[in-house]
């Protein structure tokens, strides 16, 4: 009997396509899913920080680029 019960929390503990790209598209959204998922959905809430860390370093990653390519597109002038 435990056996199904948790085959049947392990179907609802995975986080929607939506909610993960939600998280890192904005990772702020992400840390919420994780606050809120963290006791009853161990799974979901990982996968969402996951995501939101991920969305976060994208992000930084991308204004390292833009830093640099306006840096020397200035300089060019």
């Amino acid at each position: 009997m435990s056996e199904q019960l948790n085959s049947n929390e392990n179907n609802n503990d995975q986080l929607s396509t939506g909610l993960k790209v939600l998280s890192f598209c904005i990772p702020l959204a992400g840390a919420i899913i994780y606050f809120m998922n963290k006791n009853e959905s161990p799974q979901k809430a990982k996968t969402a920080c996951y995501a939101a860390l991920w969305g976060f370093g994208f992000g930084v990653l991308l204004q390292i680029i833009a830093t640099v390519l306006g840096v020397g597109a200035a300089s060019m002038n």
